[in-house]
């Protein structure tokens, strides 16, 4: 009869070694997935900073732009008060000359994008030219894209 007690002591024993051992390997996945959860909301929150910085700076293009649209409608109400300024000819030499490639300096980032997307030029050397992200320019030309198709 002990070594029927002993039998099942030791077959016990086994079982709680065992259960432990799942135990501590559940532990540790958990462990491990729970560094890699962290990593990932690290990096997400890190994406989010800079999607949240992209729609900030598009906001802001975007007050500078209807700005600028008011702008020129109240020179034009100012403009129709005035008389019409004298128009001065270009001389033949300076017709020829090709328009330059760079923007005017008073232009907002907005503007310019907009004005060589017009003019055929591709989202990458647009931002290439205006040293800002690619990501940047495509925005601003979504944002415009769906604002003039309404």
């Amino acid at each position: 009869m002990s070594d029927n007690g002993q039998m099942i002591g030791l077959l016990i024993d086994i079982a709680v070694i065992a259960g432990l051992f799942a135990l501590w390997l559940v532990w540790y996945r958990n462990g491990n997935r729970q560094k890699k959860l962290e990593q990932l909301l690290g990096e997400t929150a890190h994406q989010l900073d800079e999607a949240t910085q992209h729609l900030n700076q598009a906001t802001l293009m975007i007050e500078q732009l209807k700005r600028q649209e008011e702008k020129p409608r109240t020179e034009e109400l100012a403009a129709r008060k005035e008389p019409a300024p004298k128009t001065v000819r270009k001389s033949p030499a300076r017709a020829q000359e090709p328009a330059a490639k760079l923007p005017p300096e008073n232009s907002t980032q907005a503007t310019m994008v907009l004005r060589m997307h017009r003019e055929g030029e591709k989202p990458e050397a647009i931002a290439d030219r205006l040293d800002i992200p690619l990501a940047q320019v495509k925005l601003l030309l979504k944002l415009y894209a769906s604002k003039s198709a309404t």
